[in-house]
Protein backbone atom coordinates (compact mmCIF):
# COMPACT_ATOMS: atom_id res chain seq x y z
CA UNK A 1 0.00 0.00 0.00
CA UNK A 2 1.34 3.43 -0.84
CA UNK A 3 0.16 6.08 1.33
CA UNK A 4 0.87 9.98 0.77
CA UNK A 5 1.38 11.79 4.37
CA UNK A 6 0.65 15.36 3.76
CA UNK A 7 2.36 17.67 7.01
CA UNK A 8 4.08 21.02 7.25
CA UNK A 9 6.24 20.23 10.40
CA UNK A 10 9.57 19.09 9.54
CA UNK A 11 9.39 17.46 13.32
CA UNK A 12 5.99 15.85 12.93
CA UNK A 13 7.42 14.40 9.49
CA UNK A 14 9.91 12.83 11.12
CA UNK A 15 7.78 11.48 13.75
CA UNK A 16 5.99 9.82 10.97
CA UNK A 17 8.83 8.45 9.06
CA UNK A 18 9.69 6.47 12.47
CA UNK A 19 6.00 5.38 13.02
CA UNK A 20 5.49 4.35 9.09
CA UNK A 21 9.06 2.42 8.60
CA UNK A 22 6.90 -0.57 8.53
CA UNK A 23 5.09 0.29 5.04
CA UNK A 24 6.26 -2.56 1.94
CA UNK A 25 6.84 1.06 0.05
CA UNK A 26 8.37 4.07 1.99
CA UNK A 27 5.36 6.51 2.26
CA UNK A 28 5.53 9.72 0.49
CA UNK A 29 6.05 13.38 2.01
CA UNK A 30 4.78 17.00 0.77
CA UNK A 31 4.05 20.20 3.00
CA UNK A 32 0.76 21.53 1.44
CA UNK A 33 -2.38 20.97 -0.70
CA UNK A 34 -0.93 21.91 -3.76
CA UNK A 35 2.15 19.53 -3.79
CA UNK A 36 -0.63 16.97 -2.35
CA UNK A 37 -2.42 17.12 -5.65
CA UNK A 38 0.21 17.17 -7.69
CA UNK A 39 2.01 14.00 -6.10
CA UNK A 40 -1.94 12.59 -6.51
CA UNK A 41 -1.89 13.06 -9.95
CA UNK A 42 1.50 10.90 -10.59
CA UNK A 43 -0.97 7.74 -9.48
CA UNK A 44 -0.70 4.85 -7.17
CA UNK A 45 -1.75 6.32 -3.97
CA UNK A 46 -3.62 4.27 -2.16
CA UNK A 47 -3.85 5.96 1.22
CA UNK A 48 -3.85 10.52 2.33
CA UNK A 49 -2.73 11.30 5.86
CA UNK A 50 -3.29 15.10 6.41
CA UNK A 51 -2.01 17.69 8.54
CA UNK A 52 -4.98 19.60 10.35
CA UNK A 53 -3.27 23.15 9.03
CA UNK A 54 -1.43 23.57 6.23
CA UNK A 55 -0.15 26.67 4.49
CA UNK A 56 -2.16 26.71 2.09
CA UNK A 57 -5.59 25.88 3.64
CA UNK A 58 -6.78 23.23 6.15
CA UNK A 59 -6.22 19.69 5.53
CA UNK A 60 -10.01 18.45 5.76
CA UNK A 61 -10.42 20.50 2.38
CA UNK A 62 -8.53 18.14 0.14
CA UNK A 63 -11.40 15.27 -0.32
CA UNK A 64 -13.55 18.62 -1.73
CA UNK A 65 -10.66 19.32 -4.09
CA UNK A 66 -10.35 15.64 -5.04
CA UNK A 67 -14.05 15.97 -5.78
CA UNK A 68 -13.82 18.81 -7.65
CA UNK A 69 -11.32 17.22 -10.37
CA UNK A 70 -12.74 14.00 -11.87
CA UNK A 71 -9.43 13.94 -13.75
CA UNK A 72 -8.01 12.64 -10.50
CA UNK A 73 -8.53 9.79 -7.85
CA UNK A 74 -9.37 9.75 -4.68
CA UNK A 75 -7.73 8.19 -2.43
CA UNK A 76 -9.58 7.41 1.26
CA UNK A 77 -8.18 10.59 3.85
CA UNK A 78 -7.14 10.44 7.69
CA UNK A 79 -6.74 13.75 9.37
CA UNK A 80 -4.23 14.37 12.18
CA UNK A 81 -5.10 17.27 14.22
CA UNK A 82 -3.80 18.61 17.92
CA UNK A 83 -7.23 18.59 19.30
CA UNK A 84 -9.83 16.03 17.75
CA UNK A 85 -13.23 17.43 19.39
CA UNK A 86 -16.51 16.05 18.68
CA UNK A 87 -17.20 19.79 16.20
CA UNK A 88 -13.96 18.68 14.44
CA UNK A 89 -14.74 15.29 13.91
CA UNK A 90 -18.37 15.79 12.39
CA UNK A 91 -16.83 18.58 10.14
CA UNK A 92 -14.59 16.02 9.31
CA UNK A 93 -16.67 13.37 8.15
CA UNK A 94 -19.08 15.93 6.17
CA UNK A 95 -16.07 16.87 4.40
CA UNK A 96 -14.98 13.39 3.57
CA UNK A 97 -12.18 12.30 5.93
CA UNK A 98 -12.59 9.03 6.78
CA UNK A 99 -11.04 9.09 10.74
CA UNK A 100 -9.34 11.55 12.88
CA UNK A 101 -6.45 10.86 15.00
CA UNK A 102 -5.07 13.29 17.32
CA UNK A 103 -1.20 14.05 16.83
CA UNK A 104 -0.37 12.70 20.34
CA UNK A 105 -1.40 9.74 19.22
CA UNK A 106 0.48 8.46 16.41
CA UNK A 107 0.81 4.73 17.49
CA UNK A 108 -2.68 4.89 17.18
CA UNK A 109 -2.61 6.19 13.43
CA UNK A 110 0.42 3.44 12.15
CA UNK A 111 -1.78 0.63 14.02
CA UNK A 112 -4.76 1.90 11.83
CA UNK A 113 -2.58 2.19 8.53
CA UNK A 114 -1.13 -1.19 9.16
CA UNK A 115 -4.52 -3.21 9.60
CA UNK A 116 -5.71 -1.28 5.72
CA UNK A 117 -1.90 -2.71 4.48
CA UNK A 118 -2.67 -6.72 5.96
CA UNK A 119 -6.01 -5.61 4.70
CA UNK A 120 -5.17 -4.78 0.87
CA UNK A 121 -2.30 -7.85 1.14
CA UNK A 122 -5.16 -10.39 2.00
CA UNK A 123 -7.08 -9.34 -1.22
CA UNK A 124 -4.84 -7.45 -3.56
CA UNK A 125 -3.92 -7.84 -6.73
CA UNK A 126 -0.23 -7.41 -7.52
CA UNK A 127 0.97 -4.25 -7.89
CA UNK A 128 4.28 -2.32 -8.74
CA UNK A 129 6.34 -1.99 -12.15
CA UNK A 130 8.32 -4.54 -13.74
CA UNK A 131 10.82 -4.46 -16.33
CA UNK A 132 10.85 -7.45 -18.90
CA UNK A 133 14.63 -7.69 -20.94
CA UNK A 134 13.87 -9.72 -24.04
CA UNK A 135 15.06 -9.43 -27.78
CA UNK A 136 12.21 -11.45 -29.02
CA UNK A 137 9.85 -8.50 -29.66
CA UNK A 138 6.74 -11.28 -29.50
CA UNK A 139 8.20 -13.41 -26.43
CA UNK A 140 9.02 -9.52 -24.34
CA UNK A 141 4.77 -8.51 -25.30
CA UNK A 142 3.79 -11.98 -24.16
CA UNK A 143 5.25 -11.35 -20.98
CA UNK A 144 4.12 -7.97 -20.25
CA UNK A 145 0.25 -8.93 -20.89
CA UNK A 146 1.09 -11.47 -18.82
CA UNK A 147 2.54 -9.17 -16.16
CA UNK A 148 -0.74 -6.44 -16.89
CA UNK A 149 -2.53 -9.38 -16.22
CA UNK A 150 -1.52 -9.80 -12.06
CA UNK A 151 -1.95 -6.05 -11.88
CA UNK A 152 1.61 -5.00 -12.38
CA UNK A 153 2.61 -2.32 -15.02
CA UNK A 154 5.18 -3.57 -17.54
CA UNK A 155 7.66 -1.91 -19.87
CA UNK A 156 10.25 -4.19 -22.15
CA UNK A 157 13.80 -3.75 -23.68
CA UNK A 158 16.24 -6.30 -26.09
CA UNK A 159 19.44 -5.41 -24.49
CA UNK A 160 20.51 -6.01 -20.51
CA UNK A 161 22.66 -2.48 -21.66
CA UNK A 162 19.53 -0.34 -21.77
CA UNK A 163 17.68 -2.48 -19.20
CA UNK A 164 20.76 -1.40 -17.04
CA UNK A 165 20.50 2.27 -17.47
CA UNK A 166 16.56 1.91 -16.81
CA UNK A 167 16.88 -0.27 -13.78
CA UNK A 168 18.65 2.91 -12.30
CA UNK A 169 15.92 5.71 -13.03
CA UNK A 170 13.03 4.72 -11.68
CA UNK A 171 11.78 2.26 -8.91
CA UNK A 172 11.14 -1.91 -9.67
CA UNK A 173 9.19 -4.04 -8.39
CA UNK A 174 10.33 -7.04 -10.49
CA UNK A 175 13.01 -7.95 -13.31
CA UNK A 176 11.88 -10.41 -16.08
CA UNK A 177 15.57 -11.09 -17.83
CA UNK A 178 16.08 -13.67 -20.78
CA UNK A 179 19.48 -15.83 -20.40
CA UNK A 180 20.11 -15.25 -23.74
CA UNK A 181 20.58 -11.49 -25.00
CA UNK A 182 21.49 -9.61 -27.78
CA UNK A 183 24.05 -7.37 -27.48
CA UNK A 184 27.25 -7.55 -24.98
CA UNK A 185 25.94 -8.69 -21.77
CA UNK A 186 24.18 -11.43 -21.24
CA UNK A 187 21.08 -12.05 -18.92
CA UNK A 188 23.79 -13.66 -16.36
CA UNK A 189 25.91 -10.72 -15.88
CA UNK A 190 22.69 -8.09 -15.96
CA UNK A 191 22.01 -10.25 -12.80
CA UNK A 192 25.59 -10.02 -11.44
CA UNK A 193 25.26 -6.12 -12.41
CA UNK A 194 22.39 -5.25 -10.72
CA UNK A 195 23.05 -6.99 -7.47
CA UNK A 196 26.31 -4.58 -7.35
CA UNK A 197 24.14 -1.19 -8.18
CA UNK A 198 24.37 1.52 -5.38
CA UNK A 199 20.73 1.77 -5.68
CA UNK A 200 17.42 0.55 -3.93
CA UNK A 201 16.58 -1.65 -7.12
CA UNK A 202 19.70 -4.05 -6.41
CA UNK A 203 17.25 -5.71 -4.34
CA UNK A 204 14.50 -6.01 -6.55
CA UNK A 205 13.48 -9.67 -7.26
CA UNK A 206 14.76 -11.15 -10.91
CA UNK A 207 12.89 -13.83 -12.47
CA UNK A 208 15.43 -15.37 -15.13
CA UNK A 209 13.82 -16.65 -18.30
CA UNK A 210 16.04 -19.50 -20.68
CA UNK A 211 14.79 -21.58 -23.53
CA UNK A 212 18.03 -24.05 -22.48
CA UNK A 213 17.32 -25.84 -19.32
CA UNK A 214 20.73 -26.56 -17.95
CA UNK A 215 21.36 -27.42 -14.54
CA UNK A 216 24.55 -25.55 -14.33
CA UNK A 217 22.90 -22.54 -16.25
CA UNK A 218 20.12 -21.77 -13.65
CA UNK A 219 22.92 -22.63 -10.33
CA UNK A 220 24.73 -20.24 -11.63
CA UNK A 221 22.45 -17.61 -11.77
CA UNK A 222 20.91 -18.22 -8.47
CA UNK A 223 24.32 -17.76 -7.16
CA UNK A 224 24.80 -14.56 -8.94
CA UNK A 225 21.39 -13.64 -7.50
CA UNK A 226 18.40 -14.25 -9.57
CA UNK A 227 15.31 -15.26 -7.10
CA UNK A 228 13.78 -17.90 -9.36
CA UNK A 229 14.13 -19.58 -12.85
CA UNK A 230 12.07 -20.63 -15.66
CA UNK A 231 12.27 -22.71 -18.64
CA UNK A 232 10.71 -21.43 -22.02
CA UNK A 233 8.47 -21.96 -23.75
CA UNK A 234 6.44 -20.34 -20.76
CA UNK A 235 3.22 -22.00 -19.17
CA UNK A 236 1.05 -18.98 -17.74
CA UNK A 237 -0.30 -20.54 -14.74
CA UNK A 238 3.70 -21.22 -13.92
CA UNK A 239 4.66 -17.62 -14.77
CA UNK A 240 1.89 -16.40 -12.52
CA UNK A 241 2.56 -18.57 -9.29
CA UNK A 242 6.34 -17.91 -9.33
CA UNK A 243 5.69 -13.99 -10.14
CA UNK A 244 2.87 -13.77 -7.39
CA UNK A 245 5.32 -15.90 -4.75
CA UNK A 246 8.46 -13.59 -5.41
CA UNK A 247 6.61 -10.22 -4.88
CA UNK A 248 4.74 -12.11 -2.01
CA UNK A 249 8.49 -13.11 -0.29
CA UNK A 250 9.98 -9.60 -1.79
CA UNK A 251 6.83 -8.02 0.67
CA UNK A 252 7.29 -9.86 3.68
CA UNK A 253 11.08 -9.32 3.39
CA UNK A 254 10.40 -5.85 3.25
CA UNK A 255 7.91 -5.81 6.29
CA UNK A 256 10.40 -7.55 8.81
CA UNK A 257 13.06 -4.98 7.85
CA UNK A 258 10.90 -2.44 8.54
CA UNK A 259 9.77 -3.64 11.44
CA UNK A 260 13.32 -4.43 12.78
CA UNK A 261 14.15 -0.45 11.62
CA UNK A 262 11.21 0.50 13.70
CA UNK A 263 11.91 -1.76 16.45
CA UNK A 264 15.65 -0.26 16.73
CA UNK A 265 14.26 3.08 16.23
CA UNK A 266 11.64 2.77 19.35
CA UNK A 267 14.66 1.39 21.14
CA UNK A 268 16.56 4.66 20.98
CA UNK A 269 14.27 6.98 20.52
CA UNK A 270 11.93 8.51 23.21
CA UNK A 271 7.90 8.13 21.78
CA UNK A 272 6.44 11.33 22.45
CA UNK A 273 8.98 13.47 21.57
CA UNK A 274 11.13 11.84 18.47
CA UNK A 275 14.17 12.60 20.38
CA UNK A 276 16.83 10.26 21.86
CA UNK A 277 16.23 8.46 25.13
CA UNK A 278 18.69 8.85 27.70
CA UNK A 279 20.28 4.72 27.11
CA UNK A 280 21.15 6.13 23.70
CA UNK A 281 22.50 9.10 25.01
CA UNK A 282 25.23 7.41 27.48
CA UNK A 283 26.01 5.10 24.12
CA UNK A 284 26.69 8.10 22.08
CA UNK A 285 27.95 10.52 24.44
CA UNK A 286 30.33 7.64 25.78
CA UNK A 287 31.81 7.34 22.23
CA UNK A 288 31.17 11.55 20.83
CA UNK A 289 32.79 13.26 23.83
CA UNK A 290 36.10 11.74 23.71
CA UNK A 291 36.61 11.80 20.39
CA UNK A 292 35.46 15.40 20.00
CA UNK A 293 38.17 16.36 22.86
CA UNK A 294 40.52 14.20 20.53
CA UNK A 295 40.17 16.84 17.92
CA UNK A 296 40.64 19.97 19.81
CA UNK A 297 37.31 20.44 20.23
CA UNK A 298 35.13 21.95 23.16
CA UNK A 299 32.26 19.87 24.71
CA UNK A 300 29.44 21.30 26.42
CA UNK A 301 26.40 20.14 27.95
CA UNK A 302 23.19 21.82 28.23
CA UNK A 303 19.58 20.29 30.63
CA UNK A 304 16.65 21.73 30.52
CA UNK A 305 13.89 21.77 32.63
CA UNK A 306 10.51 22.83 31.84
CA UNK A 307 9.44 25.15 35.11
CA UNK A 308 6.34 24.05 36.69
CA UNK A 309 5.55 21.68 34.59
CA UNK A 310 3.16 19.24 37.15
CA UNK A 311 0.69 22.73 37.30
CA UNK A 312 0.55 22.04 33.15
CA UNK A 313 -0.43 18.59 33.75
CA UNK A 314 -2.56 19.57 36.63
CA UNK A 315 -4.41 22.34 35.94
CA UNK A 316 -4.58 21.75 31.80
CA UNK A 317 -4.75 17.50 31.36
CA UNK A 318 -2.05 14.91 30.30
CA UNK A 319 -2.82 15.61 27.10
CA UNK A 320 -1.58 19.37 27.05
CA UNK A 321 1.15 18.63 28.84
CA UNK A 322 2.11 15.71 26.26
CA UNK A 323 1.46 18.88 23.38
CA UNK A 324 4.13 20.99 25.41
CA UNK A 325 6.54 18.20 25.53
CA UNK A 326 6.22 17.43 21.64
CA UNK A 327 6.66 20.89 20.50
CA UNK A 328 9.37 21.28 23.18
CA UNK A 329 11.29 18.43 21.39
CA UNK A 330 10.91 19.87 18.18
CA UNK A 331 12.18 23.19 18.97
CA UNK A 332 15.45 21.57 20.34
CA UNK A 333 15.52 19.46 17.56
CA UNK A 334 15.72 22.17 14.97
CA UNK A 335 18.48 24.38 16.85
CA UNK A 336 20.68 21.64 17.27
CA UNK A 337 23.56 21.71 14.66
CA UNK A 338 24.68 18.73 12.87
CA UNK A 339 26.25 16.12 14.85
CA UNK A 340 24.75 17.31 18.25
CA UNK A 341 22.29 15.02 20.58
CA UNK A 342 18.85 15.86 21.79
CA UNK A 343 17.21 13.92 23.92
CA UNK A 344 14.42 13.60 26.40
CA UNK A 345 15.82 11.61 29.43
CA UNK A 346 12.41 11.68 31.87
CA UNK A 347 9.51 13.93 32.44
CA UNK A 348 10.37 17.25 31.85
CA UNK A 349 14.09 17.21 31.48
CA UNK A 350 15.83 17.49 28.23
CA UNK A 351 19.51 17.05 27.65
CA UNK A 352 21.63 18.48 25.21
CA UNK A 353 25.28 17.02 24.26
CA UNK A 354 26.69 20.18 22.19
CA UNK A 355 29.68 19.41 20.13
CA UNK A 356 32.10 22.26 19.28
CA UNK A 357 30.33 24.74 21.84
CA UNK A 358 32.65 25.91 24.82
CA UNK A 359 31.00 28.15 27.50
CA UNK A 360 30.10 31.37 25.58
CA UNK A 361 29.05 29.58 22.90
CA UNK A 362 27.08 27.10 24.63
CA UNK A 363 25.22 30.09 26.82
CA UNK A 364 24.81 31.73 23.68
CA UNK A 365 23.07 29.07 22.41
CA UNK A 366 21.04 28.60 25.70
CA UNK A 367 19.86 32.22 25.93
CA UNK A 368 18.24 31.21 22.51
CA UNK A 369 16.87 28.75 23.31
CA UNK A 370 15.18 29.97 26.32
CA UNK A 371 13.97 32.90 23.90
CA UNK A 372 12.35 30.92 21.83
CA UNK A 373 10.55 28.83 23.83
CA UNK A 374 9.27 31.63 25.10
CA UNK A 375 7.88 33.15 22.72
CA UNK A 376 6.90 29.49 21.37
CA UNK A 377 3.92 29.55 23.63
CA UNK A 378 3.53 25.26 23.15
CA UNK A 379 0.53 24.10 23.79
CA UNK A 380 -1.01 28.14 23.57
CA UNK A 381 0.64 27.84 27.31
CA UNK A 382 3.14 30.46 28.37
CA UNK A 383 5.85 28.13 29.25
CA UNK A 384 9.56 28.54 30.17
CA UNK A 385 12.55 26.64 31.65
CA UNK A 386 15.94 27.17 33.84
CA UNK A 387 18.72 25.88 31.68
CA UNK A 388 22.33 24.84 32.68
CA UNK A 389 25.20 24.30 30.68
CA UNK A 390 27.93 22.02 32.12
CA UNK A 391 31.33 23.07 30.14
CA UNK A 392 34.69 22.73 30.66
CA UNK A 393 37.52 25.63 30.37
CA UNK A 394 38.95 25.38 26.86
CA UNK A 395 42.49 23.16 26.49
CA UNK A 396 40.51 20.78 29.59
CA UNK A 397 39.62 17.23 28.96
CA UNK A 398 36.76 15.43 30.86
CA UNK A 399 34.00 12.82 30.65
CA UNK A 400 30.54 13.36 30.18
CA UNK A 401 29.48 11.72 33.00
CA UNK A 402 30.67 14.75 34.49
CA UNK A 403 29.82 17.00 32.02
CA UNK A 404 26.40 16.11 32.87
CA UNK A 405 26.92 16.26 36.61
CA UNK A 406 27.44 19.87 36.41
CA UNK A 407 24.51 20.68 34.00
CA UNK A 408 22.35 19.43 37.05
CA UNK A 409 24.04 21.61 39.38
CA UNK A 410 23.58 24.46 37.21
CA UNK A 411 20.25 24.05 36.37
CA UNK A 412 19.25 23.63 40.48
CA UNK A 413 21.26 27.33 40.39
CA UNK A 414 18.95 28.42 37.68
CA UNK A 415 15.96 27.08 39.22
CA UNK A 416 16.90 29.17 42.61
CA UNK A 417 17.67 32.23 40.97
CA UNK A 418 14.13 32.20 40.00
CA UNK A 419 13.71 30.27 36.93
CA UNK A 420 13.53 31.11 33.37
CA UNK A 421 17.20 31.20 33.31
CA UNK A 422 20.62 30.12 32.24
CA UNK A 423 23.38 29.53 34.26
CA UNK A 424 26.99 27.66 33.87
CA UNK A 425 29.36 25.47 35.73
CA UNK A 426 32.61 25.57 34.41
CA UNK A 427 34.44 22.76 35.14
CA UNK A 428 38.62 23.74 35.89
CA UNK A 429 40.68 22.50 33.10
CA UNK A 430 42.97 20.22 35.86
CA UNK A 431 40.85 20.08 38.75
CA UNK A 432 42.94 18.30 41.41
Amino acid sequence: MRVLVVVASKFFRQVLQRHLAFLAYPASYCGSLEAALKRIQQGDIDLICLEGTLPDGRGLELPQRLRERPDLPAPPCLLLTSSPDNALIEEARHAGIQQVFAKRDIEALADHIAQREGEALASRHLKGHALVVEDSPTVAKLFEGMLRHLGLTAESCPRAEEALTLIQRRPLSLLVTDVQLAGAMSGLELVQAVRQLKHRNARVPILAVSGLNEQARKIALLRNGANDFISKPVDEEEFAARVSNMLHLAYLLQEAEAQREQLRRMAMTDPLTGLYNRYYLGDIAAQRVPEAFRHGLPVSVLMLDLDHFKNINDTHGHPVGDLVLTETGALLQRLCQSGEIAARIGGEEFVLLLINRDAGKARYFAETLRSELEALRPGGLAVTASIGIGSIERGGVTDFTTLAKAADDAVYAAKAGGRNRVEVKLLPSNPA
